[in-house]
């Protein structure tokens, strides 16, 4: 019997407003392209696989801010694959509703859609069954199992939901690691988790279930290489192979200025940390550690260092300033006054309340700052 082949993909979020982002308007929509750039890559890396399947787990064309223009390009990519078999199961994101485009909009011959009913699909060149099913709203919280799951030939099950080790509860259809063991799938394509993860129960068939991770970053706690997974199934079992195919990568960079007087110097210090890192990248410089008096970081000093690394070739630099000023608590603290009243009292809030140690000690040196600057007292 033939072996199966197949890209698993899942969490896209076409068209999905982007969150957080630190750039330009413009900068934004450049950024909104990247992730059609990065479908059309999942297409690609399908043809040029052969694929037999491709196999999309929910979160894929935002429901209620997906284009007309964003529908017709997935079509037409859809359209380069004739011969692979895309099979996509709406995911919360994206569920199966009378208003979705999944069910107002045709779609080619060779995409299936699972509505929120379970559906098997048998492939007899391959002796496979293809289980799966879709959201039918935003939210699902519990599991229903698939009927009349079949003893013999290859299993695949494509769902959008959370992997459950251990018992527990959630509104994305949870998925428990005891009912999937129970059905003895070769293969389980997940969406839900953007961090790509893989699991294999203790069942007859070592059932594989695998997160490919979201193929292009949401925001910036999605850092560095994003994949799709490539799977073959025959008769020696599951294998997988995660592969990049990101367009654009978030990078975040951690840099200490303590010892810094001058932008120059923050730069060059930039450019050793970075100095191995895709300039085609979203980079993200938090600037940490004690700012010597000397050392200007605002806003226009900021400008200036992105305007400087952007002419050495890095096409999108944000920062993020957490530094603290270079103060001796310790002698101001003794201080008479009001200086050494505000830093006491700031310390017993932070001893009453240590979960917002962060906040108040932001709160003490920008006002340490401003209390020295008033007194002329800089030492």
């Amino acid at each position: 019997m033939k072996p199966v082949t197949w890209v698993h993909t899942a969490d896209l979020h076409l068209d999905e407003p982007i969150r957080g982002w630190k750039g330009t308007r413009e900068n934004a929509w450049k950024r909104s392209l990247d992730f059609r750039e990065t479908f059309a890559r999942v297409i690609g890396l399908t043809d040029e696989r052969k694929a037999d399947f491709l196999l999309i787990a929910g979160d894929f064309l935002e429901h209620g801010y997906v284009s007309k223009s964003t529908v017709r390009f997935v079509q037409e990519q859809f359209s380069k694959i004739p011969g692979t078999q895309v099979l996509i199961a709406p995911g919360n994101h994206d569920p199966y509703r009378p208003d979705s485009v999944y069910c107002l909009e045709k779609w080619p011959d060779n995409v299936h859609i699972f509505s929120e009913e379970w559906e098997t699909l048998y492939y007899p060149e391959y002796d496979l069954r293809v289980y799966g099913r879709g959201f039918a709203d935003f939210k699902e919280t519990n599991w229903i199992a698939p009927d009349g799951v079949h003893g013999e030939g290859k299993k695949i099950m494509v769902i959008h939901g959370d992997y459950l080790q251990q018992e527990g509860t959630s509104f994305y259809f949870p998925v428990p690691d005891r009912e999937l063991s129970s059905l003895e799938m070769d293969y389980v394509a997940l969406g839900h988790i953007h961090k790509a993860a893989d699991y294999r129960l203790n069942n007859c068939r070592r059932t594989w279930i695998r997160y490919p991770g979201s193929p292009e970053a949401l925001n910036w706690k999605e850092i560095g290489e994003r994949t799709v997974t490539f799977g073959t199934l025959d008769e020696a079992g599951v294998k997988v192979e995660p592969i990049a195919i990101h367009t654009r990568t978030y990078e975040k960079h951690r840099l200490d200025v303590k010892g810094c007087e001058t932008k120059e110097e923050v730069v060059s210090r930039i450019l050793k940390v970075a100095e191995k890192a895709d300039k085609h990248s979203y980079h993200l410089f938090e600037l940490a550690g004690r700012r010597s008096r000397e050392l200007d970081l605002s806003e226009g000093t900021l400008h200036w260092m992105e305007d400087y690394l952007r002419k050495e070739g890095y096409e999108a630099v944000y920062f993020q300033d957490e530094t603290k000023p270079d103060f001796d608590l310790d002698y101001y603290r003794q201080q008479p006054g009001v200086v050494g009243t505000f830093i006491r009292k700031i310390e017993e809030r932070i001893r009453q309340e240590p979960g917002r140690r962060d906040e108040y000690e932001r709160a003490l040196y920008k006002g340490l700052e401003a209390l020295l600057a008033k007194e002329n007292v800089f030492s």
